[in-house]
């Protein structure tokens, strides 16, 4: 790129190869693979994905511009057309522009379907898409291990009173206390009904809440409602039999999906794959009082990633048939509850509950720990030599049993975490 303009001769086939390598440091990981490809070249021009891969987690507009050797304004328009078809995200603060790295899921995939654009070609771009989520090693890259990007959220009128939940369980709790709360289209539901498969599930349901909401209105992807307004959402997604998925965090929860079993990507993902911890469950699980069970298979039908079961009683009961309740697979988000006639669901609290990171940037680091991604996380948030020879050299010792054998150490992970994050949480400008 020649200084002051954005236009240079590029290697095309080598931008998009760096863009993928980019996109797969990401701790969700992006494999290469032609559907990867294909993606990335409907929805990245070559300059785009020039600037895309270039980018580290956050950086200034400016800086950006001078670490590509570029015209400001003109990498400024760039990043604004950018912004507005969520291949990235930008937010203004003190007067400064920042662009932030998006990685493919949660990222563009969601940003490109969140909102109507009869000016693009969406058919197409669900097509492309399904082909990526059909892939295996993509799937596995972003769902495997135990730290994940979602946890399921339990319907909490169905507890008993004694039964204890805390404010973070509480998707009301969420929606209540958040400072800015913004509504977009499931993108799950509006790729699916692109691609003739969709349900009939009420699609303005997504819900971000406090900077991820104002940086998604910023780039029109979302568009703001009040916190009453975002509760008579929750309300109506769950009277539609909707599943709550949020953000797996204990403070400053991003995000609430309001998914179904047939067009949520990580649900589908799931049953496909079989990746049952794909999503963190609740802190509850399904129960099911056999007395009352009529075996009518409703609760089954209900359950979005197929955790129920109708079996036969065998002469154990009254009644012919009686539904069992999976507790691996149950995600213990409640919907069965409310899907039974018989009042024979409840819910109780597990025995041996799912560690929930902190915050965003705990859970982060967890999974580049468990991914062996640490080292890549580095090198994308210092970006220098020394950042690029410290995640070298991290790499390799995340190679080694040693490593491996102190991270699987709950104590030394956690103080690990803790020491690591403590410069970051200070200098995190937003």
């Amino acid at each position: 790129m020649a200084h002051g303009t954005l236009h240079k001769a590029l290697d095309v086939d080598r931008e998009y190869q760096l863009l993928q390598e980019r996109l797969d440091r990401n701790v969700t990981g992006a494999p290469d693979s032609p559907a990867m490809r294909r993606v990335l070249r409907m929805l990245f021009s070559p300059e785009e994905a020039h600037v895309a891969r270039s980018l580290p987690q956050l950086i200034s507009v400016p800086k950006l511009a001078e670490k590509l050797g570029v015209d400001v304004d003109a990498l400024d328009e760039l990043v604004t057309s950018m912004a507005q078809r969520g291949l990235i995200l930008d937010f203004v603060r003190d007067g400064t522009r920042y662009a932030m790295a998006a990685p493919v899921v949660i990222g563009f995939f969601e940003f490109t379907f969140m909102r109507e654009r009869p000016d693009a070609p969406m058919e197409e771009y669900a097509e492309a898409f399904e082909g990526l989520f059909d892939n295996e090693d993509f799937i596995r890259s972003v769902f495997s291990h135990s730290t994940q990007l979602g946890r399921s959220l339990v319907r909490e009128e169905t507890l008993l009173p004694e039964i204890e939940i805390l404010d973070w369980e509480r998707a009301t709790k969420v929606v209540e206390n958040a400072d800015a709360v913004a509504v977009s289209l499931c993108p799950c539901r509006i790729d699916a009904g692109l691609r003739g498969e969709g349900c009939d599930a009420p699609t303005r349901t997504c819900m971000t809440f406090g900077n991820s909401a104002r940086t998604l209105i910023h780039s029109g992807i979302a568009e703001p409602v009040t916190n009453d307004e975002a509760m008579e959402i929750l309300l109506e997604a769950k009277a539609a039999g909707l599943a709550q998925t949020g953000d797996n965090v204990r403070e400053d929860v991003s995000y609430i999906c309001n998914c179904c079993g047939c067009c949520c990507g990580m649900m589908r993902s799931i049953k496909k794959y079989e990746i049952y911890d794909g999503i963190v469950p609740s802190n509850f699980v399904a129960t099911i009082d056999h007395s009352k069970c009529r075996g009518c298979a409703k609760c089954s039908k209900a359950c979005p990633v197929g955790a129920i079961r109708v079996e036969p009683t065998n002469g154990k009961g009254l009644r012919k048939n009686w539904s069992i309740v999976d507790t691996d697979k149950c995600l213990g988000c409640g919907v069965c509850h409310d899907a039974c006639r018989w009042d024979a669901h409840g819910m109780e609290r597990r025995d041996d509950p799912t560690y929930i990171p902190a915050d965003m940037m705990e859970r982060v680091a967890l999974m580049a720990i468990e991914r062996g991604k640490l080292g890549d996380l580095l090198y994308d948030n210092v970006g220098s030599r020394l950042g690029h020879f410290a995640a070298a050299s991290l790499r390799a010792i995340e190679k080694l049993p040693p490593w491996k054998a102190a991270m699987a150490n709950e104590k030394i992970r956690s103080t690990f975490i803790s020491t690591m994050l403590k410069p970051v949480r200070k200098a995190a400008p937003i």
